[in-house]
């Protein structure tokens, strides 16, 4: 009786290690494609990234310059007279807007340009895990794949080794 649980419990994992195999070899094929997608995601990503950063320096370089144009002009007395004369101050105070509006959007495209580079730092570790778990469910494929075999040899093995012993045990289990 012992032999033949023995050779139930090899086709058993026989069985199963051949449906781990498949199933494996399902869930990687669809971990492949998310890892390729992911992979483009990243690469879209990264060149608007530093699409954004071009962006932000050319906007603090004109905003210095504007502030600079600003101070200029500040320290001008004949442009101060000429502005309160002729525009009634209005001058001064578009640009002091100007320059306070300048700063808030350069602040605004830092936060955009931090948030995107968290992102980006974010999308390369996921990936990475994702990366560093498929090869992980590749060796267990591989596993399964080899223990199929196996079991599966073994099965053979004993059975044609064993079948006069199973047969009795059969032939008596019957009578």
């Amino acid at each position: 009786m012992g032999k033949v649980l023995t050779l139930l419990l090899m086709i058993l994992l026989t069985i199963a290690s051949t449906a781990g195999y498949f199933v494996l070899d399902k869930i990687i094929s669809a971990g492949e494609i998310r890892i390729a997608a992911g992979q483009r995601q990243l690469e879209e990503g990264q060149p608007s990234m530093d699409e954004g950063k071009a962006a932000l320096l050319a906007g603090k370089r004109n905003l210095s310059e504007g502030k600079e144009e600003y101070a200029e002009a500040e320290d001008n007395l004949f442009l101060k007279w000429a502005d309160k004369l002729l525009n009634a101050g209005k001058g001064l105070k578009e640009g002091r807007e100007q320059i306070a509006e300048g700063e808030k959007q350069v602040a605004e495209g830092e936060e955009k340009v931090d948030a995107g580079e968290e992102r980006l730092h974010a999308g390369k570790l996921k990936l990475s895990h994702w990366r560093e778990r498929l090869r992980l469910a590749k060796k267990v494929h591989v596993a399964c794949a080899i223990g199929g075999g196996v079991f599966a040899s073994l099965s053979i093995v004993f059975g044609l080794r064993w079948r006069r012993s199973l047969a009795k045990v059969i032939t008596h289990s019957r009578t």
